[in-house]
């Protein structure tokens, strides 16, 4: 069934009171600022770490090393700064206005991990116009006809077949599909341990359950049968509702909530 704005089927609309994507920050607090290193999006500061889950419901993944108090201490602990962000979370955050995002600087002198700096993107190919090889004419005359008074006719050549429109790309069918339901008052996570793309919470994932698993399908091809119902199994095995979300470009975000009979368990 399609979920209309007011919320997500199997997940109730979020209102914590947490700012909503796109709101300014006051203007006596600094917007927290992202980190970019080597495709890692990570947030170093504590306050920025806190603002971006309490303000802006994005909440990362922590992925520093515990401090070594022995063996009690050390598991009690848990994992430290940084936070570490998705694509699309920092994504969000930096067209929304909620933070900046900023590569790291002095890199190349020791910067994080003691790597040097970021390697350049490699060059497109490109032909040398001496080894380019020439082009093949057709008996004839080749692909033109001269006519009178020094006039070219084109060759007769079947027309160009119209080029089929190219899917999306999986991370932006991802994003897009994050935005909506970030944009929704919703808290979103990655879903990787639960075979979807995303979790999504009713509120704050620590003291929520997550309420669906979302699934970002390719929408211009048709899922094949085994394909749903072995997604509509899972989210009945781990007792979500599943999601099939997809957002066109330009258009409405579409959701699709897939159950499993219970008289098929």
């Amino acid at each position: 069934m399609a979920a209309g704005p007011e919320g997500v089927p199997g997940v109730c609309g979020g209102g914590e009171g947490s700012e909503t994507p796109g709101t300014p920050p006051d203007a006596l607090t600094e917007r927290p600022r992202v980190r970019r290193h080597r495709g890692r999006f990570l947030v170093w500061a504590p306050r920025a770490a806190r603002a971006l889950r309490e303000r802006h419901r994005v909440w990362g993944a922590l992925v520093g090393t515990p401090p070594r108090r022995g063996r009690a201490g050390a598991g009690a602990a848990g994992p430290r700064l940084p936070l570490e962000l998705s694509p699309e979370e920092a994504r969000a955050l930096r067209e929304s206005g909620g933070a900046t995002v900023e590569p790291v600087p002095g890199v190349g002198e020791g910067g994080i991990g003691g790597g040097g700096p970021e390697p350049p993107e490699p060059p497109l190919p490109q032909v040398d116009e001496a080894e380019a090889e020439p082009e093949e004419t057709p008996p004839g005359g080749g692909g033109v006809v001269g006519g009178v008074g020094g006039g070219v006719i084109e060759a007769l050549t079947p027309p160009p077949l119209p080029e089929p429109s190219r899917p999306s790309s999986p991370s932006e069918r991802r994003f897009r599909v994050f935005r909506e339901l970030w944009g929704r008052g919703l808290h979103v996570t990655p879903g990787g341990k639960f075979g979807g793309d995303f979790l999504v919470y009713p509120g704050p994932p620590s003291l929520f359950h997550a309420g669906a698993v979302a699934l970002c399908p390719c929408s211009s091809q048709a899922q094949p049968l085994g394909a749903l119902l072995a997604a509509a199994r899972l989210g009945t095995s781990v007792r979500k509702s599943l999601l099939l979300c997809s957002a066109p470009p330009g258009g409405a975000m579409a959701v699709t909530a897939l159950t499993w009979r219970a008289d098929l368990t």
